[in-house]
């Protein structure tokens, strides 16, 4: 009978560090433009991280020095808090659980399929999910540093120049909310909602952050460490790999999937989060981003990775 090789933390930490460092060779993608703060980073910071289930932290390239706002990787703390709260009942009656097929702000995917947004993990899906949690703003914003803090492991800073950023240049998401609220998707004022939103988007971190939640995830729902804590219930966490397997990578999830058969998701940042099933949280950060949002160097990595690991959830 096949059995999985054992992979001591050194040699996961050898292979991270090969993996970082043949993807620095890699120069295609720029930072993002559209966010114009995303666009001031150094194009060729990139870190690597992962937390294994006993909690031990490997890290590899920039990790000790590399910030970054987590962008549309947050939405997996947007989704795991309010299926533990309101349920899946509430939640999917907002969003569905299919593959978008287009790009993270289609605004014509609306239109076309809607009203209701594809998945939780793309933008409309996520704005009509700040939408529903409880209180007002003050509240809302309170909600989501407790969650964030629950699951990262820690209380992460809200980069201000950003939050500023995503707010000036903002005008597809908030097309997409009043369309969201036109169909009655979306109830209350819009620009709170979005500014839960952008809130969302512009926490700060660095990869070990990351990787944490990932692992969280890893060990379905168990904070790392063998300590026994239960963050999430086996149910939430089941639901949340299951839409960033499909739907994780925007419209490059399969090909994506189909190369590392690690879960993930991306922000256009440049961070990629991770779930190697039962093993670790990986997360990995380069700016340099493809068309579809998604890391070029960070894509690279996963690929090594599973390559190098056998963690393929197939395999």
């Amino acid at each position: 009978m096949w059995q999985e090789p054992i992979l001591e933390p050194g040699l996961l930490a050898d292979i991270l560090d090969r993996a970082v460092a043949n993807a620095r060779a890699d120069g295609g993608g720029f930072p993002a433009r559209y966010i114009p703060e995303l666009a001031q980073v150094d194009p060729e910071a990139t870190s690597a991280a992962m937390v294994l289930a006993d909690g031990q932290l490997l890290t590899a390239g920039d990790a000790a020095h590399h910030r970054f706002t987590l962008q549309s990787s947050a939405k997996v703390v947007l989704l795991a808090g309010l299926l533990e709260e309101l349920g899946a009942e509430r939640v999917f009656s907002l969003v569905g659980a299919e593959p978008s097929g287009a790009s993270f702000a289609s605004i014509a995917r609306l239109e076309t399929d809607g009203p209701k947004p594809a998945n939780p993990l793309v933008n409309a899906g996520a704005i009509a999910l700040c939408s529903v949690i409880p209180g007002d703003l003050p509240a809302r914003l309170g909600w989501l540093e407790s969650w964030v803090e629950r699951l990262y492991g820690r209380r992460l800073p809200v980069n201000s120049r950003v939050l500023a950023s995503e707010r000036k240049t903002g005008d597809r998401n908030r097309a997409i909310a009043f369309l969201l609220r036109s169909h009655g998707i979306l109830q209350g004022d819009v620009d709170e909602i979005l500014e839960a939103y952008f809130t969302l988007c512009s926490f700060e971190a660095g990869v070990a952050d990351v990787a944490r939640l990932g692992a969280v995830l890893a060990q379905g729902g168990l904070a790392p460490g063998g300590g026994g804590e239960r963050l999430l219930s086996r149910r939430t966490t089941g639901s949340v790999v299951a839409l960033m397997a499909t739907c994780g990578m925007y419209d490059e999830s399969g090909t994506y999937l189909l190369e590392t058969g690690l879960p993930a998701k991306s922000g256009v940042s440049g961070v990629i989060l991770a779930v190697a099933q039962g093993r670790a949280g990986i997360a990995v950060a380069s700016p340099r981003v493809n068309a579809k949002g998604g890391s070029v160097r960070g894509h690279r990595i996963l690929s090594d990775l599973a390559r190098e690991t056998g963690w393929h959830f197939a395999v």
